[in-house]
C-alpha cells in the first residue's frame, strides 16, 4: 500500500457548511458539479486555506438541480481525503506494491511496452475503460487516445456491461450511438418505466437530477406511471402502479403492447414513411404476440397489458423508457428497438411530452458522425470476431484475447478508472490476468484489479480537475452547458489521467505523428514548456469544440459558475432534418435485429417452464442508494451496511427452509456465494435478488476490505458464449440459480 499521511476528514454532507465565498481564516466556497453519475447535481465545497476539503454540500441555486443532491456527491471531501487513496505510483517488488517515483514508473512501463510492441506487434496492448472514464472529459479523450497511438485496436469498456445494447441499437436505428431519446418528465402522460429505480440510480443515460421527483410530477398534475420491475423497488414503493414481471421477460411484454397499437388498434402508416426504412418489416414483427400468448411467459394479466398499451396509445405524449434491469438482461437489445419503435410509431418521438431529442450546446451528432463514431471500423477480435461497439470491443470477449494461442493476443492491459476483475462475470478473467506480461492500472485506489497489477498510477478525483459533460452533452432534460475548474490542487503525487496517458504515450514508443491525440500533443507541450509558454490542456480543445456551431463558448463558462441554460431544441427537428444516418431515416428493421427475434421466440418455451419450477429461482441485482457499483464502499464518509443482503419472497423461504437473516449460499452457472437474506413480499415469487459491488477481501482497500458480502457477478456465467449477440452486451441478470441454507450440502 502507499505511504499516507494524516489529513482531515473531508466534510461529507456533515462538513461544516460555509456560506457565501468563504467562512473566514483563508476559506473559500467553489462551485462546481458531481460527476459520480449522469444527473451531474451542482455542489458548493468549501476549502480551507490549506486546499483541504473542508464541506461539501447541494448547491441550492443551481438551475438544473436546484439544490438536490444524494449523499455519495456530497461525501466526495471524504473520498478526496480517504487515507486509502493511492497518492504515489506504485510498483510491485516481491509480491507488494511499494512507492517509487513517476519518472522510474513511466521508464519502466515504457521499456516493457516498446519491447512487446516490437516482438508481438501494437496488438499486444489492450486497455479496459471503467464507468469514471465516461464522466471525464480529459479521460474519454487520452485513455482511447493513448491506445489509438500505440497502434493497437483492443479497447475494452465497461459500456459492454451494463449499456452496450442501447449503443448498438443506436447506431443501427439512429446512425450513432450516442442517439438516445430523453423522456420529457415534466410533460408526459403516461410514462412507461421498464427496469429502472430513479430513486436509487437516476436515471441512466439521461441527465435529470433528482429523477425520483420528477417522476412524481407526473401523477401530480393528473398523468400515469407504471413501474415495471420483478421487484416493488423504492421507485415503485413512491410512485405509480407497479407490475411484477417475471425477469429477462420484458421483451414479450414489449411485443404485446406493439401488438395492441399497431394490430388492434392500428395507427397511421403514412406520416411515419416519410421518416423511417424498413417500417412495414417492423410492424410485422409484433402480429403473433398478442397479450394472451405474452401473459404467462411475463406473469401478467393479458387485460392489463392491453389496458395499459390502450392508455399509452392514447395519451397526449407517452414515454416507454427502460434501464439497466432490461439491459443486462438476455434481450436488451431487442428490447430498446422495440421500445425505440413503441415510442415512434405512437408519435412520441421527437415531441414535447414524449422522447425528446436535445441538440446540446453544439452540434454534438454532427461532431460524432464527422469523428466516425458511428462506424465500427474493420476491427474485430481474434476469437470469435466480436466488432466494435461505441468504439470498444464487448468485455465478454477479454480474458479469450489474452489466454488465445495467437502471436497478436493482448499480453499487456492498462486499466483506466475501472476493475473488471470484480465487474466482469465469470471467473475467467482471473485466470486471465495470470498469462499478462504487464497489468498497469491507473485508479483512486488499489481495487481488486490493481492489486494485481505490476503497477497502479495515481489519478486525480473529480475536485482536483476540471471537466465539462461532453458525453451527456445531448442527453439532458434541461438543457443546460457548464463548466468547473479544478475545486483544489492534486493532492500528493497524483495527476489527471489526460497527462498520464501523454507521458505514457511518449515513454512506450508511440511515434511523434499518428491518429491520435497523444501523438504529437505530448511533444507540442514539452516544447512549450521549454519555451515558458501555456501548455495544451483538455480546457483548450474544449473551447475549440464549443465553437462546432456552438451556443455557448468558454469565456461564457467562465463567467458563468453555475453554467448556462440553453434554448430548448425545437420539436421535431430530429425527425426532419439531424438524424444522421446516410439516408436521414431512422431504419427500423435491422437485420441484425430481425434475425434476434428467433431467439426471442425460441426462449420463450423456457420462460414457461421457468416460471411453473419450483427448485430452482431465477436472479438479479439491485443498486444500493449508498453505493455507486464497488468504487464508494470505501469512502469513510458514507456509512455502508456490513454486507449485501439477498431479497427472497416468503414463498420461496419456505419452501426452502430458511428464515430472516439465514445465511443462504446461491449456486450459479459459474459458482457460489453466501449471503445474509432478508425475506420480504417487495419481490416476486420464483426471484432472488442480490445487490453487486460487493466483497473487497482481495483489494488493497481497508475500509471496504472489512467489510463482507459477495459478489454475484462471480456466479454469472462470463465469456463470448454468455453475451447477447447483437451488442456483445454480458448477460447479467436472469440466470437460473439455486438457493439453499449455507448450511446445506446436497
Amino acid at each position: 500500500m502507499a505511504a499516507t499521511v494524516a489529513r482531515p476528514s473531508g466534510g461529507g454532507s456533515s462538513g461544516r457548511d460555509v456560506g457565501g465565498s468563504g467562512g473566514g481564516r483563508g476559506e473559500r466556497t467553489v462551485t462546481t458539479y458531481c460527476r459520480i453519475c449522469e444527473a451531474h447535481c451542482g455542489l458548493e465545497v468549501t476549502v480551507g486555506p490549506g486546499d483541504e476539503v473542508l464541506g461539501v454540500r447541494p448547491d441550492r441555486e443551481h438551475p438544473v438541480s436546484h439544490g438536490y443532491a444524494c449523499v455519495k456527491g456530497t461525501s466526495l471531501g471524504d473520498l478526496h481525503h480517504d487515507p486509502d487513496r493511492v497518492d504515489r505510483p506504485l510498483k510491485r517488488v516481491d509480491g507488494e506494491l511499494v512507492p517509487i517515483t513517476w519518472e522510474q514508473a513511466l521508464a519502466e512501463i515504457g521499456a516493457r511496452v516498446r519491447g512487446l510492441r516490437a516482438a508481438h506487434g501494437p496488438r499486444s496492448i489492450g486497455m479496459y475503460t471503467g464507468n469514471p472514464t465516461f464522466f471525464s472529459f480529459a479521460n474519454i479523450l487520452f485513455s482511447g487516445g493513448f491506445l489509438d497511438a500505440l497502434g493497437s485496436p483492443n479497447l475494452f469498456a465497461s459500456h459492454s456491461v451494463d449499456v452496450n445494447n442501447k449503443f448498438a441499437v443506436s447506431t443501427l436505428l439512429y446512425g450513432l450511438p450516442t442517439v438516445h431519446p430523453v423522456p420529457d418528465l415534466d410533460r408526459c402522460e403516461v410514462l412507461l418505466l421498464l427496469g429502472t429505480n430513479p430513486a436509487i440510480s437516476q436515471m441512466s443515460v439521461v441527465q435529470a437530477p433528482d429523477a425520483l421527483g420528477r417522476v412524481r410530477s407526473v401523477e401530480q398534475r393528473g398523468g400515469r406511471v407504471v413501474v415495471i420491475d420483478p421487484r416493488r423497488s423504492e421507485t415503485a414503493a413512491k410512485v405509480g402502479e407497479h407490475l411484477a414481471i417475471r425477469p429477462g421477460t420484458d421483451v414479450y411484454l414489449l411485443l404485446a403492447l406493439l401488438h395492441v397499437v399497431v394490430h388492434e388498434i392500428g395507427i397511421d402508416p403514412v406520416a411515419w414513411r416519410v421518416v423511417t426504412a424498413g417500417l412495414d418489416e417492423f410492424l410485422a414483427v409484433s402480429a403473433p404476440w398478442t397479450p394472451e400468448r405474452v401473459a404467462p411467459v411475463c406473469g401478467l394479466d393479458a387485460d392489463r397489458i392491453r389496458e395499459v398499451a390502450t392508455a399509452f396509445a392514447g395519451a397526449d405524449g407517452a414515454c416507454a423508457y427502460l434501464s439497466t434491469g432490461v439491459n443486462m438482461g438476455p434481450f436488451g437489445s431487442v428490447s430498446y428497438w422495440l421500445a425505440q419503435g413503441l415510442n415512434l410509431v405512437t408519435g412520441n418521438l421527437d415531441r414535447p411530452g414524449g422522447m425528446r431529442l436535445p441538440a446540446g450546446p453544439f452540434d454534438v451528432l454532427a461532431l460524432a458522425k464527422a469523428l466516425g463514431h458511428g462506424d465500427a471500423g474493420d476491427d474485430r477480435t481474434l476469437v470469435h470476431g466480436w466488432p466494435k461497439v461505441a468504439a470498444a470491443f464487448p468485455v465478454p470477449a477479454l480474458a479469450e484475447e489474452i489466454t488465445v494461442d495467437h502471436p497478436e493476443r493482448i499480453r499487456a492491459l492498462f486499466v483506466s478508472a475501472g476493475n473488471p476483475l470484480h465487474s466482469v462475470p465469470g471467473g475467467e478473467l482471473d485466470e486471465a490476468l495470470d498469462h499478462l506480461d504487464l497489468l498497469v492500472s491507473i485508479d483512486l485506489y488499489v481495487n481488486e484489479t490493481g492489486a494485481r497489477a505490476d503497477y497502479v498510477l495515481p489519478a486525480t478525483d473529480m475536485l482536483e480537475r476540471s471537466d465539462y459533460p461532453v458525453a451527456w452533452a445531448n442527453l439532458q432534460l434541461t438543457e443546460h452547458a457548464q463548466w468547473t475548474p479544478a475545486v483544489v490542487a492534486p493532492a500528493g503525487e497524483r495527476r489527471p489521467e489526460w497527462q498520464i496517458f501523454s507521458d505514457l504515450a511518449v515513454a512506450c514508443g508511440a511515434p511523434a505523428l499518428g491518429p491520435s491525440i497523444c501523438n504529437a500533443l505530448p511533444r507540442v507541450n514539452r516544447w512549450l514548456s521549454r519555451r515558458g509558454r501555456r501548455q495544451i490542456t483538455p480546457d483548450t480543445l474544449l473551447a475549440l469544440i464549443l465553437r462546432w456551431g456552438g451556443k455557448v463558448s468558454m469565456a461564457d463558462l467562465r463567467r458563468n459558475p453555475r453554467g448556462v441554460l440553453l434554448p430548448e431544441t425545437p420539436a421535431g427537428s430530429f425527425l426532419s432534418g439531424r438524424v444522421p444516418t446516410i439516408d436521414g431515416r431512422v431504419h427500423l428493421a435491422p437485420p441484425e435485429l430481425l434475425a434476434d427475434l428467433g431467439r426471442v421466440e425460441a426462449a420463450e418455451a423456457g420462460h414457461l417452464a421457468q416460471a411453473a419450477d419450483r427448485e430452482s429461482l431465477v436472479l438479479i441485482g439491485r443498486r444500493e442508494r449508498r453505493s455507486h457499483n464497488s468504487w464508494m464502499h470505501n469512502n469513510p464518509g458514507i456509512r455502508q451496511p456490513e454486507s449485501n443482503t439477498a431479497l427472497l419472497h416468503p414463498a420461496d423461504a419456505e419452501r426452502r427452509g430458511v428464515s430472516d437473516g439465514d445465511l443462504i449460499e446461491v449456486v450459479g452457472g459459474a459458482g457460489s456465494i453466501r449471503v445474509p437474506v432478508q425475506v420480504t413480499d417487495t419481490v416476486r415469487e420464483g426471484v432472488v435478488v442480490v445487490p453487486h459491488g460487493w466483497d473487497h477481501a482481495e483489494s488493497g482497500l481497508g475500509r471496504a476490505g472489512r467489510l463482507g458480502g459477495a459478489n454475484p457477478n462471480r456466479i454469472v456465467p462470463g465469456g463470448s458464449a454468455e453475451a447477447e449477440p447483437v451488442s456483445g452486451q454480458a448477460i447479467m441478470l436472469g440466470h437460473a440459480v439455486t438457493v439453499r441454507p449455507a448450511h446445506a450440502r446436497t
